[in-house]
Order: structure tokens, then sequence, then C-alpha cells
């Protein structure tokens, strides 16, 4: 047979007392539980918030039928206990995984805003430094339309000599 501490030390932090309901025959255990933490009570196991405050809740777990004993109900507190202990760990990993996301957002968003100024300062710098080597070629270049007399009588001297050599062949 096991001593009462080694059956109670798994709820130890979270037993406030355990009383004996006369009337029915039974114990009620009432434990203490952080405010955010979840329970429900089944088909042979009631759940009663005695007191609740900003620091937790007192909740009576008390026997629905004459044939649970104390041992169901410390096993229903671990439960309750396990469960929740699961809910924050999994909360926790959560939290992490979006902590690590949020920083790997913020290092992306940070690069794409560095190389989106980066952008802005030298777009223009190197668009207007192709531009001026445009309007420098082009000013080498007559913009009318008009041919240039060197080209004229080069094309002129071509076509006389080409009529030239035409006519000395017939």
């Amino acid at each position: 047979m096991k001593t009462i501490e080694s059956i109670l030390d798994p709820i130890t932090g979270y037993l406030f007392s355990i009383t004996r309901d006369t009337l029915h025959g039974w114990y009620d255990l009432e434990i203490g539980i952080p405010k955010g933490w979840v329970f429900n009570e089944n088909k042979e196991i009631k759940c009663e918030v005695l007191n609740e405050n900003e620091n937790g809740k007192l909740i009576k777990i008390s026997p629905k039928k004459h044939d649970i004993v104390v041992d169901d109900l410390i096993a229903f507190v671990e439960l309750i206990i396990e469960t929740n202990k699961k809910i924050t760990e999994k909360e926790k990993e959560f939290a992490d995984k979006m902590a690590d996301m949020k920083k790997t957002l913020e290092e992306e968003a940070k690069q794409f805003y560095k190389e989106l100024d980066e952008l802005k300062e030298n777009s223009f710098k190197n668009l207007n430094d192709k531009f001026e080597k445009t309007i420098g070629e082009e000013k080498g270049e007559v913009r009318r339309g008009k041919k240039p007399k060197i080209a004229q009588t080069n094309s002129d001297s071509s076509e006389s000599t080409d009529n030239t050599a035409e006519s000395t062949e017939e």
C-alpha cells in the first residue's frame, strides 16, 4: 500500500484541501490552478469553480458516482495538470516559431528596403549617365533630317563615278 504523501505528490503544488462529503460518503478535492488553464468534467467526475480571481481558480473536484475513489480524483487532477502543461508547451513552441518567423521577415524587409533605397539613389544617377552619353552621341549627328554636305558630296561623287564606269563599259 502506498503512503498518502506519495499518492498526493503529483498534485501537491495544486492541492488546496481534501474534504469528506458525509452526506454522499465520498471525498472531494479542492485544487488551485492558474486562471488560463482549462478543465472539464466528465460523466464520472464533477468540476465546480468555487472561487476565481486574477491569480487563478479554486476548483472542487468530486465524484458523480459512489464507485469513484480518491485515487481516481487524484488521477483526474493529474490529467488536468498534464493537459494544461502540454497546452502551455505548445503555445510556447508556437510563440517561439512566430518570433523566429517575425525576425526572418524583419530581416527580409530590412534587406528589401535597403535595396529599394539603393535603387532609388542610384537609378537616376545611372540613367542620367546613360542619357548624357546618348545625348553626346546624338550631338554628333544632325537631328533635323538634313544630310550633311560631306555626306552629299561623297554620295554624289560615288554616283558620278558609278555612272562614268557604266558608260565606259557600254
